[in-house]
């Protein structure tokens, strides 16, 4: 009698391991050269805004689990050129990329690590939290971000993203100018738009 109950259990679990199995999607995003970053601040006199377009070759690969089952990156990592920010004036790019230590640190990663629902793949804009982790001048710290997703006509999905940020989540320190009479505001604005295209399509 125990043998059956154990041999029951065990086909039972089996059935369900399975179906689980079945449940499980894998998506592979490649990240298009369209994809940018953009830093935003501001300073006692005026606004400023860096920007980054990406020129790598990563891919995304998104496990999903089904209803119920927080979406899980396999692969998440982004990598960007730290260097290649441009903040339209080269005083001020020469400024940015010396505060985030970017010959030191030459590159700068946006580590997904998950969603916290599977996202809605339409053409309406659907909202949802990530968690993810950035690396900066040598420091890597995790965020919950604010993102959105939609495919556009073309067949690429968008996904946007950002929060707000203060230099000293790195270790940083804001910039100056003209000894001291242009300050750069701590806080920092950081929004990623990843243009993204299905593997196989």
């Amino acid at each position: 009698m125990k043998a059956a109950l154990g041999i029951l259990t065990l086909l039972l679990a089996s059935a369900f391991v399975g179906e689980t199995k079945t449940a499980v999607l894998i998506h592979r995003f490649i990240v298009q050269p369209a994809s940018t970053v953009v830093i935003s601040g501001k300073t006692n006199v005026n606004s400023f805004q860096c920007s980054s377009l990406y020129s790598g070759k990563d891919t995304l690969v998104l496990r999903e689990g089904g209803a119920g089952v927080k979406p899980i990156f396999e692969k998440g990592i982004v990598n960007l050129d730290a260097a290649a920010f441009d903040c339209g004036m080269q005083m001020m790019t020469s400024d940015f990329n010396k505060t985030i230590k970017a010959k030191e640190y030459p590159a700068i990663s946006i580590n997904f690590i998950s969603f916290e629902r599977v996202p809605v793949y339409t053409k309406a804009e659907d909202r949802f939290k990530g968690k993810l982790k950035i690396s900066l001048a040598g420091v890597t710290k995790a965020f919950d971000v604010d993102c959105t997703i939609e495919v556009k006509n073309s067949g690429f999905i968008h996904l946007k993203g950002g929060r707000h940020f203060v230099f000293a989540d790195f270790n940083l320190e804001a910039p100056t100018r003209m000894m001291g009479m242009v300050r750069v505001n701590e806080n920092l604005d950081v929004n990623f738009h990843l243009v993204l295209k299905l593997e196989g399509e």
